[in-house]
C-alpha cells in the first residue's frame, strides 16, 4: 500500500480583517479616535518662547542674590588685597580678617602721604613697651641674688684651713635669711612685672606685624606706582621689620632673665626651708 501523509483534519480559516490597514504607523492615541492625524512634516527647531509663565516667588522659596566673597565699599583694590591674604597668608586671614579690611581701607589707594607715615602710632606704643622690659632687666642685675646666696652659702661651710679659722669669721648663715627674704620677695615681684610686660609688647609686636603684611601686600598690587611711592614702601616695610625683631630680641632676653629669676627663687627657697633648719637643728644638738 502507498502511505498516505499525516492528515490533521481541515485547516481553518483565517479570521477576517476587522480594521482595514492603515497607511503609515501612528503613534499611540489616548484622546479622540475621531480626531484626525497630526499631519507629518519637516522637524521643528526648539522653541522657548511660548514656555509657560513661572510660579510667583515666595520669601519661603526666593533666594538671595549671590555675594561676592570680598566685598568693600571704598575701593575695588582692597578685595584684591583681601583675596591676595587670602591665597597666601590663609591662617592670617582666618584670624584677622577684619582688621586687614580695615587697614586696608586706609591704605588704598596708595597714597605717598598714607606710606611715610604708616604704623607711626604702633611704633610709637612698641618703643615705649620696650622701657618697661629695659628697667626689668637691669634691675635683676643689680639685685645681686647670685652673689648674696653664694655668700650664705660659703657661710654654712666649716673653715677649710688654720688662716680660715684663725683670720676668716663670716657672718652666721641666719643672719642672711632678712636679705634673701628681701630678695625672693623683690623676685616674686619681678616675674609678676615682667609677665604683664611681655604680653603687651608681644601683642604691640603682632599689631605691627600685620602693618607690615599690608604694606608686603599694597607693595604687591602697587607695581605700576612711581618710583617714589615704591621706595617709601620699602623704607616702611624695613623700619616696620627692624622694630619686630627688636620687640622679638627683648622678649627672649627677658624671658632668659625670668628663667634665671625662678631659678634663684627655688635656690632661697631651698636655703631658707631646707638648708637654715638643718644648720640651725645641727648646733642645737652639738649644744647639747
Amino acid at each position: 500500500m502507498t502511505p498516505k501523509a499525516f492528515d490533521f483534519g481541515a485547516e481553518p480559516e483565517p479570521a477576517p480583517d476587522l480594521a482595514p490597514p492603515s497607511a503609515a504607523p501612528r503613534a499611540f492615541d489616548f484622546g479622540d479616535t475621531d480626531a484626525p492625524a497630526t499631519p507629518a512634516g519637516p522637524p521643528k527647531a526648539l522653541s522657548f518662547d511660548d514656555l509657560p509663565p513661572a510660579p510667583a516667588s515666595s520669601p519661603l522659596t526666593a533666594k538671595a542674590p549671590a555675594r561676592a566673597l570680598f566685598e568693600s565699599e571704598d575701593h575695588p583694590a582692597v578685595r584684591d588685597a583681601l583675596a591676595l591674604v587670602h591665597a597666601e597668608h590663609p591662617q592670617v586671614f582666618a584670624q584677622e580678617q577684619g582688621r586687614l579690611a580695615a587697614l586696608f581701607r586706609r591704605i588704598l589707594p596708595v597714597r605717598l602721604a598714607l606710606v611715610t607715615q604708616w604704623a607711626e602710632a604702633p611704633l610709637m606704643e612698641q618703643a615705649a613697651l620696650l622701657q618697661p622690659i629695659t628697667e626689668l632687666v637691669l634691675q635683676f642685675s643689680e639685685m645681686g641674688v647670685p652673689a648674696l646666696l653664694k655668700t650664705a652659702l660659703e657661710s654654712t661651710r666649716a673653715p677649710a684651713g688654720i688662716f680660715d679659722k684663725l683670720f676668716r669669721r663670716p657672718m652666721p648663715p641666719a643672719e642672711y635669711k632678712p636679705a634673701l627674704l628681701a630678695s625672693r620677695a623683690q623676685l616674686l615681684q619681678l616675674m609678676a612685672d615682667s609677665e604683664t610686660a611681655v604680653r603687651h609688647l608681644e601683642a604691640s609686636a603682632r599689631d605691627l606685624n600685620l602693618h607690615g603684611l599690608v604694606l608686603a601686600v599694597v607693595s604687591t598690587l602697587a607695581a605700576g606706582a612711581s618710583d617714589v611711592t615704591r621706595d617709601a614702601l620699602l623704607q616702611r616695610r624695613t623700619l616696620i621689620g627692624q622694630a619686630v625683631r627688636q620687640a622679638e630680641l627683648s622678649m627672649l632676653q627677658m624671658e632668659q632673665v625670668r628663667q634665671q629669676a625662678a631659678d634663684l627663687i627655688g635656690q632661697v627657697s631651698s636655703f631658707l626651708t631646707v638648708t637654715l633648719p638643718a644648720l640651725e637643728m645641727a648646733q642645737a644638738q652639738e649644744g647639747k
